[in-house]
């Protein structure tokens, strides 16, 4: 049954939260499953049990429910940096972002291609830019204590290539997965010691990711 109001096709105020976050469930499952093609609108609200007008009173448009869908799916990745880095300072944050940003590729590798085309078409989802520009004040702050081999510039644009680099391999429908965790440790690891004059690595890590990597 609909549960949007009978003289204008809203839902009842004490039900609009609700239906709100409905509507953004629906559209993060179609979107994660079926990829945009069947995250239509007819679809979303046939899940979310409301009809046409009741999306548009919440999002403007399908194009809206789509990017605050993919919007939330990615917060984890944003707040596995901002805590890494809030308990452990940056290098940490990194790493945090780095490992939660492939987990997502991996375990949802439709959502991730949407990301990836956002990104691409110079239309990155607010909270990936918001994440880059928080990444960036921390490697100013870090380059000022004298703690960077390159400018912070540098630094950031070296760890969005390795980042698109790396979530393109992982979402991939082809490859052995299994050795995707050890790929990703390392090469996060030599990027971390290429931008840090003291990153910590332990070199056992390493050397231990290549050979499980090369079998």
């Amino acid at each position: 049954m609909r549960r949007q109001s009978p003289k204008n096709g809203r839902p009842a105020p004490e039900n609009d939260g609700q239906v709100k976050r409905d509507l953004l469930k629906a559209a993060m499952r179609l979107l994660s499953t079926q990829g945009r093609e069947g995250a239509t609108s007819r679809a979303i609200c046939a899940e979310a049990g409301v009809s046409a007008p009741t999306m548009y009173h919440h999002y403007g448009d399908l194009t809206g429910l789509h990017k605050a869908a993919i919007d939330e799916t990615y917060v984890q990745v944003a707040e596995a940096y901002r805590r890494g880095a809030r308990e452990k300072g940056p290098q940490q944050g990194l790493r945090a972002g780095w490992a939660m940003f492939n987990h997502f590729a991996r375990e949802e590798p439709r959502m991730c291609r949407i990301v990836i085309q956002q990104i691409l078409a110079g239309e990155p989802p607010s909270s990936v830019a918001g994440t880059l520009d928080t990444v960036a004040e921390d490697l100013e702050s870090l380059h000022a204590q004298g703690l960077l081999n390159v400018s912070p510039y540098f630094a950031v644009q070296m760890l969005w290539l390795a980042t698109l680099g790396s979530i393109c391999f992982t979402a991939r429908e082809d490859g052995d997965k299994a050795l995707y965790p050890s790929l990703q440790n390392s090469m996060i690891d030599m990027i971390l010691r290429s931008l840090f004059k003291e990153c910590g690595t332990d070199e056992k890590v390493l050397k231990e990711n290549d050979q499980h990597v090369r079998g």
